[in-house]
């Protein structure tokens, strides 16, 4: 395929593929993880290399053509409609250097990759609950790591960027060069720069006390209350979430789980004590099934057990300041077993601790004691009613938050509520002086 401008096209620039809505390769190269996102550019360049990245933004940019840039796919919100899709997919590349203690990771690199390198050395990184989604995009929305509590948001951690700007100038950037602009790529969001690398810092962590808490869904207002108790008197080393799980009667689910409410305390704790620090949950109600043991980092999967198959889903959050007993009623009303909601997963996972600091400047979880993140399937016969479901449960959490969530959970929720007013005036300004033309799509 030809794609022209005064005689110059990107297959003359780029040494990766160039795909057209015509070409066989095109549709799985713009493929997003969420079944119901369809891009639909009119190219999508598959960069092989940083030089491919920076050919591709230098000719959007002198031809005024929007660019989305995708890696995983598992960040894709909503449909990309014309202009260019750089896919750096390909960027795939861990070097970890033991004695630092960091990893530098190429813009398509996976957590799974990252974490069966530094369990070599004994380290660890800073994932978030599923270890299949992309490194560089969950960092710049903030990066909600299952051992947050402990060691801070994924952007924390981040020791220098390897850039592109909208001028096709690739430079890198961290703390001591251009530090303002550092400071907003990490966690800032996507839409500024392009990241094509990012080196990190990693963590002594060889294993956890993790795994999952299951209760019936019968006894999730008392759950809930022990929870909200519970959570309060945690210290950093502990990391846990609360998830009001409704999983499908299907032949691949667990028939303890299949076709009805249940209720998970997902668990992670660094260092001696975490039996001790989770007994008060093993207390709150009959359990169904226990899954927490000692788990090398390895296995930190199973701490959330996240699905790792492609689907159509819908999913938003908010932020809780407290779970107070007219937050519980809210929720049980929401979505406890008498609730008829199509939602298949409310999660309010708890913040704190590390998360707590002021290390990551475009962060906004101050103020905030709970993330929560709910999703819905886009699937028959219950498509239709999931929007309208999602709307309603976030509605009635808002007034127990503060206006603000973790981006990372925000969905397809304005993402300017990641945000505090300061941050989002400061990149607003920032988006303009780097891209004036508005091209580089979030």
């Amino acid at each position: 395929m030809t794609v022209q401008t005064e005689f110059i096209t990107l297959e003359d620039l780029v040494r990766g593929e160039v795909f057209d809505p015509s070409d066989p390769g095109y549709a799985a190269e713009a493929a997003a993880f969420n079944a119901a996102v369809a891009h639909c550019p009119d190219v999508v360049v598959a960069a092989r290399d940083a030089a491919d990245v920076v050919a591709t933004v230098r000719w959007a940019s002198l031809n005024s053509v929007p660019l989305h840039v995708q890696a995983t796919g598992h960040g894709a919100e909503r449909a990309m409609t014309g202009g260019v899709l750089l896919s750096t997919k390909r960027l795939r590349s861990v070097a970890i250097d033991p004695h630092a203690r960091t990893a530098t990771v190429g813009a398509g690199t996976r957590w799974r990759e990252v974490i069966d390198a530094a369990a070599q050395h004994g380290l660890a990184p800073l994932n978030g609950s599923s270890s299949d989604v992309g490194v560089v995009g969950y960092t710049l929305g903030g990066g909600l790591p299952v051992l947050g509590r402990t060691f801070g948001f994924a952007a924390d951690s981040v020791v220098s960027f390897e850039i592109v700007t909208m001028d096709g100038d690739a430079r890198t950037v961290n703390r001591t060069h251009e530090p303002e602009l550092f400071d907003l790529v990490a966690g800032g969001g996507h839409g500024l720069v392009v990241v094509t690398a990012v080196t990190f810092r990693l963590y002594r962590v060889a294993q956890v006390y993790g795994g999952a808490l299951v209760f019936d869904g019968a006894h999730s207002a008392s759950v809930l209350r022990a929870f909200a108790a519970w959570s309060r008197t945690l210290k950093d080393a502990s990391n846990t979430a609360i998830r009001f799980l409704r999983a499908p009667d299907a032949p691949d689910v667990p028939r303890e789980l299949a076709g009805k409410l249940t209720i998970h305390v997902s668990f992670a704790h660094v260092g001696p004590g975490g039996e001790k620090a989770l007994a008060p949950m093993r207390a709150a109600a009959p359990v169904l099934l226990d899954a927490v043991g000692v788990l090398p980092y390895t296995e930190i999967d199973r701490v959330y057990s996240d699905p790792e198959t492609p689907m159509p889903f819908l999913s938003g959050g908010t932020g809780i300041v407290d779970l107070t007993e007219e937050a519980i009623k809210a929720v049980i009303a929401a979505v406890g077993p008498d609730a008829a909601t199509v939602l298949p997963l409310v999660e309010f996972r708890l913040l704190g601790g590390a998360m707590a600091s002021d290390a990551s400047r475009t962060v906004s979880a101050h103020g905030l004691a709970y993330a929560v993140h709910a999703v819905g399937v886009l699937a028959p016969p219950i498509a239709e009613l999931v929007p309208a479901a999602l709307d309603g449960l976030l509605a009635t959490l808002r007034p127990f938050g503060n206006g603000h969530g973790p981006r990372n959970f925000l969905g397809g929720e304005d993402p300017s509520a990641g945000y505090s007013e300061k941050v989002n005036a400061v990149l607003a300004v920032a988006r303009e002086e780097l891209d004036p033309q508005g091209l580089l799509r979030p």
